[in-house]
């Protein structure tokens, strides 16, 4: 699917504290789906997934919402909790929900940056 690119001058990210290596799944003849067993996912350039979660403050909207955005990162993304965060090209990727047909996006990011402007994940 195609990835969609976010504004994210419009609205803010602020990080719950909660990272999670990205899980590794295996598709088993019935068509099922289980996870592997200390595996972690990884992306093209073998750099580990996380997946960071964050809340998202957009002025717009009537209430705030927590979304999990992917990250590639050698080290497990740490930001302390309600510290604003930035994402480097950051995109929406749209998908069908296996076993039903409702539309779902996934989030992904290049990369984060805190406040302080340090790079966090690479």
């Amino acid at each position: 699917m195609r990835a969609i690119p976010v504004d994210t001058s419009r609205v803010q990210f602020l990080a719950t504290g909660k990272a999670v290596a990205r899980a590794v799944y295996a598709e088993l003849t019935d068509g099922s789906r289980r996870r592997v067993p200390d595996r972690q996912e990884m992306n093209d350039d073998g750099v580990p997934m996380w997946t960071l979660d964050v809340l998202v403050d957009d002025p717009d909207a009537d209430r705030a919402e927590v979304v999990g955005v992917k990250v590639a990162s050698y080290d497990e993304p740490a930001v302390e909790k309600f510290r604003p965060v930035q994402f480097v090209n950051l995109v929406a990727v749209p998908y069908v929900q296996q076993g039903t047909n409702r539309v779902a996006i996934s989030m992904r990011a290049d990369g984060i940056e805190v406040a302080t402007g340090k790079a966090a994940a690479a």
